[in-house]
């Protein structure tokens, strides 16, 4: 079975008005990225992240 690598996220909380999008995070276990391999029909849904540039 294809497997997939998948970096975890914190739910979505805060929607910025300047770009009219909500910021995410990365979810952390004991302060480490929280990442793990699964099996690509669990995933149901994938998204577009655009990075946040300092100003």
């Amino acid at each position: 079975h294809p497997l997939a690598y998948i970096h975890w996220f914190k739910p979505l909380q805060t929607f910025d008005d300047n770009v009219k999008m909500f910021c995410v995070s990365r979810s952390t276990r004991q302060r480490r990225p929280h990442a793990e391999i699964i099996p690509i029909d669990r995933i149901v849904q994938h998204c577009h992240l655009i990075p946040r540039f300092p100003r």
